[in-house]
């Protein structure tokens, strides 16, 4: 590993749960947290072990194993359910098309051929629903083919399938009653639009004496218009959510079908009829149970013993698809243990067994209690950029109190479920010998098993405390945001399968110990990489090369088939999870901002923008310009688009400044100068300001004419042009010319001036360029979008008061050759009122009405359009 001096340090889960209680109770913060992210104390690295809390034969009675019936799919030509009404949607809702996949497939026959196709790879769209979770969509199988892109039916699709099939059907079934149906497709988005720019489809109720006929009456009115894809439309039932309606102790198959036939009826559908019709599948789940409230979980090492007993297949079979590498298993740890863990498998032809089994899974039910779907996630999670804008502090918090409450109030299962045909659905799961099952499982008390948790989240949010309360240029630097970027990925991780997407791949190589790839063990991979050796030159991996990053991504999806591969070449140092559980590399989590140890590795700008939402830049530019005013309240922030900050000028250019030649200069930034860093090249470039004084004076300089011509207010319709003449392409190249040119056509196409005493024009510099120390308070606008202004901020913090009345000084000289300026005040850039009589309309009149106020300098504009841009001024 990193260290291979380091003392090993076994511990139990329980003995890790009672360190971690010692260390915060004798109030050792810091070795609280690193015994708990990191695994060390007292230089000694923690190694957990849960071997020790496997269940033995005299635990066997006090376990229960319950059976039930959690979804089903059905794939029909036609709806096969009877005596119940159907909910029929004319335009399809988005969310309804299945996207996911579900590990079936479907066979058909084309003009393009034979195909064989997963599911969410036809296109389909949601058409209704009946009872409560129960949904009805339209597979096209004839629009498949090799050249489709998309499972989402094109809007010409829809428009078709609307106005040439559904509507005509429903029409004909439901006669006099079907006169209040949308006429078009686009009728009935127009109405669907509500004014929040949200959609509201209409429904229509199908009798249920009608929905025998819908099927075919669908098909054969598409076809008599022409839509020849819908010829062989099919009909995909799911039903979902009803493991706990349906749940029963096992007895035989008798036992097991009575249940499904009772359930199937409830929700008016036939068992027999579907045994008979279509291809239908149920996942059938068995749950093991504590009589003792304990907490279950599936051992990693018994995933093959687990899967034999279940599909009842070969040893060799199960041995094979529960391998690390395959392409169709994928481990899933629970609670960042290495060593408990559960799994999804597509068994394949082979080893799908006696129950044509198309998907197992086996997981723990403790995720229940964060169960929740958000923008594509299936837990409660948060990311980078929530850390960096202080949502922690709230939400790390609230899961802390989840887990703690968890110890008294919840116990968690482990759970099995296969998706098989419903001819083998009663059989499946049912005669499992409870002393072989036993094996594969660890039994942990409920205050372990919460309290380690707890005890993760606790710790997550001592660091996070303590980045928010540091300084922040410390934060920004890139061994803090790789541990906010940690951090995030370690607490989402607590109750769910640790993302293991490309950018999480790039930052478990950042944020993980690491070992050479030749050295490392395939089982302590976090994530499939390969280890073979390779045929080729050695590459440098001194201390002062940066990795070169080995991430490749082969695929979106990684259960879709292909397999998410990563190459670790040559000596190339690979991520890996040796102890047990998902621990860091160290931390340094001292004063004045926690990080990571300092090392070679970092983020591709690429995975930075997935993970915290925007480039670095951006981020720099975003907490530079958070520094321009004290809020009244944090909850009165606004989130506005802020300008882009320009790129330091080129040296060879000049500067209009001369302030380094009379001895001033930047001050040094705040630096953690903790052991681990060398001072390096690294340290300039992490500098934002690094290219000394007179550099960034130039840069804010030329920043301030951008932003102000990009924040002049558009009118209040958002319909009306904007006050800004200037072409919206031409805003970048916005320099102090503009401002002296005094012909204000050529910037507005409205405005009023007003000739500044001398007072009034010094004051407007105050304003736009403060003293240091000086903040602004209270609700502000324009300043915290202004990106000049930010930088200005940043740079007087480094500045003496000497140094920053010289910069101002300077600025002074400049703003004087301006002819005019906004009329700035202390709380906003731009003003629009049009009650103030001192000021005039762009063409001298003195009317009352609103627009951009600016400051003449020392003489009337011009209101000229037919004048020249670059004509000299009178």
């Amino acid at each position: 590993m990193e260290d291979p001096a380091i003392d090993i340090q076994p511990y139990t889960l329980a003995q890790f749960c009672e360190r971690a209680h010692e260390l915060y109770t004798s109030e050792q913060t810091e070795e609280f947290v690193h015994f708990v992210l990191c695994g060390i104390d007292e230089g000694r690295q923690a190694s957990i072990d849960v071997i020790h809390d496997r269940v033995t034969s005299t635990e066997v009675p006090t376990l229960r194993i319950s059976r039930d019936y959690d979804s089903i799919l059905g794939i029909d030509s036609q709806i096969r359910v009877h005596e119940r009404p159907i909910t029929i949607t004319p335009v399809a809702k988005y969310e309804d098309t299945l996207k996911t996949n579900v590990h079936l497939k479907y066979s058909s026959t084309n003009a393009t051929g034979d195909h064989t196709a997963p599911l969410h790879h036809i296109p389909n769209l949601g058409i209704g629903k009946w009872e409560t979770h129960n949904l009805i969509r339209v597979l096209f199988p004839d629009l498949y083919g090799p050249d489709r892109q998309s499972f989402h039916l094109s809007k010409p699709e829809q428009v078709e399938f609307y106005e040439k099939g559904l509507l005509p059907t429903l029409q004909l079934l439901l006669e006099h009653r079907g006169g209040d149906l949308p006429p078009t497709y686009d009728a009935e988005m127009f109405r669907a639009r509500q004014q929040s720019g949200k959609l509201s489809f209409t429904t229509r109720m199908l009798p249920d004496w009608q929905v025998q006929w819908f099927g075919d009456t669908l098909r054969r009115v598409l076809v008599t218009n022409n839509v020849t894809w819908g010829a062989n439309l099919v009909f995909l039932h799911q039903i979902r959510g009803m493991k706990n309606a349906t749940h029963h102790f096992v007895l035989d198959a008798d036992n097991g079908e009575t249940p499904l036939d009772e359930f199937l009826d409830r929700i008016g559908l036939r068992l027999g009829i579907l045994k008979e019709s279509g291809e239908w599948w149920v996942d059938v789940g068995a749950e093991i149970s504590s009589t003792q409230h304990r907490c279950l979980a599936w051992r990693t090492d018994k995933h093959a013993s687990l899967v034999q007993l279940a599909l009842v297949i070969q040893s060799r079979h199960a041995e094979r698809i529960t391998k690390l590498g395959s392409s169709k298993y994928y481990r899933d740890p629970a609670s960042h243990l290495t060593g408990a863990s559960g799994f999804r498998i597509t068994p394949g032809a082979w080893a799908q067994g006696e129950f044509e089994a198309q998907y197992i899974q086996a997981y723990t039910t403790d995720k229940a209690l964060t169960y929740a779907l958000d923008n594509g996630k299936v837990s409660k999670y948060i990311t980078p950029g929530q850390l960096l804008h202080g949502k922690g502090e709230t939400y790390i918090s609230g899961l802390y109190d989840v887990y703690r409450q968890g110890v008294d109030q919840n116990f968690s299962t482990a759970r099995i479920e296969l998706r098989v045909p419903i001819e083998h659905a009663a059989n499946a799961l049912v005669n499992i010998d409870l002393d072989q099952l036993r094996r594969c499982l660890l039994s942990f008390p409920s205050w372990v098993w919460w309290g380690h948790k707890s005890w993760r989240a606790h710790a997550c949010k001592f660091v996070d405390d303590w980045q928010r309360g540091g300084h922040i240029d410390l934060r920004l630097h890139k061994s803090a945001l790789h541990l906010t970027a940690g951090i995030s990925w370690l607490l989402n991780g607590i109750h769910s399968t640790p993302d293991t997407g490309p950018s999480s791949r790039e930052l478990m190589n950042v944020i993980l110990p690491r070992a050479q790839r030749n050295q490392v063990e395939r089982h302590q991979l976090p994530f499939p990489i390969s280890i073979h050796e390779e045929d080729e030159e050695m590459e440098n991996e001194g201390r002062g090369a940066v990795d070169r990053p080995f991430i490749t991504r082969l695929a979106t999806d990684a259960e879709d088939e292909t397999e998410l591969e990563s190459l670790a070449r040559g000596r190339s140092l690979v991520p890996c999870v040796p102890y047990g559980m998902y621990f860091l590399r160290p931390i340094r989590p001292g004063a004045p901002v926690p990080r990571l140890s300092v090392d070679n590795v970092e983020l591709s700008e690429r995975s930075f923008q997935f993970l915290f939402g925007k480039t670095r830049t951006e981020i720099m530019t975003l907490f530079l310009s958070s520094k321009v005013s004290i809020p009244r309240d944090p909850t009165r922030l606004h989130n506005r688009t802020r300008q882009r900050l320009m790129d330091p000028p080129n040296a060879a250019e000049g500067s209009s400044f001369a302030l380094e030649t009379k001895g001033h200069d930047l001050g040094p930034p705040i630096r953690d100068d903790g052991s681990d860093i060398v001072m390096s090249d690294e340290d300039e470039q992490d500098d934002p300001l690094g290219t000394g004084l007179d550099n960034q004076m130039e840069r804010c300089f030329r920043q301030f004419f951008r932003d102000i011509v990009k924040l002049v207010p558009n009118r209040r319709h958002a319909k009306a042009a904007s006050y800004c003449a200037i072409p919206k392409d031409q805003l970048e190249e916005t320099t102090i010319a503009t401002f002296q040119n005094i012909n204000l056509c050529d910037t507005f196409n409205d405005v009023q001036w007003h000739v500044a005493s001398s007072e009034e024009w010094k004051q407007c510099f105050d304003y736009l360029w403060p003293p240091k120390d000086m903040k602004k308070e209270g609700v502000v606008q324009n300043y915290n979008n202004a990106a000049y202004y930010g930088l200005w901020e940043a740079m007087t913090d480094r500045m003496t008061h000497e140094t920053a009345e010289a910069a101002r000084k300077s600025l002074w000289r400049l703003f004087n050759t301006l002819e005019w300026a906004p009329n700035a005040r202390c709380d906003r850039i731009w003003q629009t009122r049009g009650d103030d009589a001192r000021f005039k309309n762009g063409t001298g009149a003195s009317k009352r009405t609103a627009a951009p106020q600016v400051l003449m300098r020392r003489r009337r504009p011009t209101w000229n359009e037919s004048m020249p841009v670059d004509a000299p001024s009178p």
